[in-house]
């Protein structure tokens, strides 16, 4: 089977070829200087392409300004296209493909420029209201279209410099996370209620962007598998979506799952870095929370290999289109593991933070495993200098 994993593959109906199957998941990198890819974001994905993987994909290209967690964050604009075209080219020229991720943040705010976050509906902000951003602004028809055309012409410039691919983010609790989500979702109109209405505003931004770059280049999403607690979207809601993204020509899904806001651990597991995420804190008020609750704030999952693979096998039975499977992907077993149970493509992130040449270790047949120990300080990086591995 790793013979298999490591032949070209062509990703679906699009005329993209990647050299293996597999991809750097979109892990937010935090190398950014007022928003503009620094150096350090460039040289951090062509390690990738070196390391063997197929398609690297840099994570959370907001597509407007209003779309940052932060305000420090990239969005999609002339400034932040120049040194993007710059890592595109450094990146093919090192024989990989690089994808962006499309993303806006709804309500999960804590860009203090941003005085009223946008969100299906008007909620609680548990993510930025420690910053003062208490409540959300739920979206009118007109916002709708705004969004969906930025991320249009967010993938078409892409496009244009020469990225071979791009993935919607449609998980972790963002914006259309939150439409899909019925913890979020309290709309009225045709696009609140049941699932066949909360998923109607991210098959618009779907349709769009297609229209916008055409079928044959690759416009993938990332959904949730599950939101991870009771009252979010499910797997069965999941199975729903998966065939309306395949009706509607998306290239290839990446499952993942949880929200941001309340289950962030649930989509990596392994231990929680809350010293660190203590000291990272945006405000006084959010570091002080998280010092006296954070155990209680923050839950702990146990790291097990692949372990949304019995939940991501359910969707692999419901769709015949391209699948990439994500989550505790470790070693060469597991590896053939997804590939045996049909997965078309893998994700993965730590291991690869941890070691860039882990695949080439793999294909070498000099690793059986990687060796992170899911300590998960990386994550504390990110808002640091950037993604990298304390070990």
């Amino acid at each position: 089977m790793l013979e298999v994993a490591f032949s070209e593959k062509q990703m679906g109906k699009s005329n993209l070829i990647l050299k293996n199957v597999f991809i750097k998941s979109a892990t937010y990198e935090g190398m950014f200087k007022n928003g503009i890819p620094t150096q350090k974001l460039i040289e951090h994905h062509v390690s990738m392409a070196n390391g063997n993987i197929g398609l690297t994909t840099v994570s959370y290209g907001a597509v407007s300004p209003e779309g940052c967690t932060f305000k420090d964050q990239m969005y999609i604009n002339e400034e932040s296209l120049v040194p993007l075209k710059i890592l595109a080219n450094e990146v093919h020229k090192a024989g990989g493909k690089v994808s962006m991720q499309l993303t806006h943040c709804g309500y999960f705010s804590k860009n203090t420029d941003i005085k009223t976050p946008l969100a299906p509906s008007k909620v609680f902000n548990e993510y930025g209201f420690l910053n003062g951003l208490v409540f959300s602004k739920e979206m009118t028809k007109t916002d709708m279209q705004l969004v969906s055309n930025q991320f249009a012409e967010a993938a078409l410039n892409l496009k244009n410099i020469d990225f071979d691919a791009v993935e919607i983010h449609m998980g972790h609790g963002y914006l259309l996370s939150q439409f899909l989500s019925p913890w979020t979702n309290k709309r009225k109109d045709e696009y609140g209620g049941n699932i066949e209405n909360r998923v109607r505003f991210p098959l618009e931004v779907l349709n769009n962007v297609i229209s916008e770059v055409g079928e044959d280049f690759p416009v993938l999403v990332k959904l949730n598998l599950s939101d991870g607690f009771k009252g979010g979207f499910t797997l069965e809601e999941c199975k729903y979506v998966a065939k309306e993204l395949e009706k509607n020509g998306c290239t290839a899904i990446v499952l993942s799952g949880g929200f941001t806001s309340k289950t962030p651990f649930y989509l990596m597991r392994g231990d929680i870095p809350l010293k660190g995420m203590i000291q990272n804190g945006a405000s006084l008020a959010e570091k002080i929370t998280m010092a006296l609750f954070g155990p209680f704030i923050v839950k702990k999952y146990h790291f097990t290999p692949n372990f949304f693979l019995n939940q991501a096998k359910e969707i692999r039975k419901s769709v015949a289109m391209p699948l990439t499977y994500l989550g505790g992907v470790d070693s060469k077993t597991g590896i053939e593991e997804i590939l045996n149970a049909g997965f078309d493509f893998i994700a993965l992130a730590r291991p690869l933070i941890h070691d860039s040449k882990f695949l080439i270790k793999i294909e070498n047949n000099s690793i059986e495993t990687s060796a992170c120990t899911r300590c998960n300080e990386c994550v504390v990086e990110m808002d640091r200098d950037g993604v990298k591995c304390v070990i």
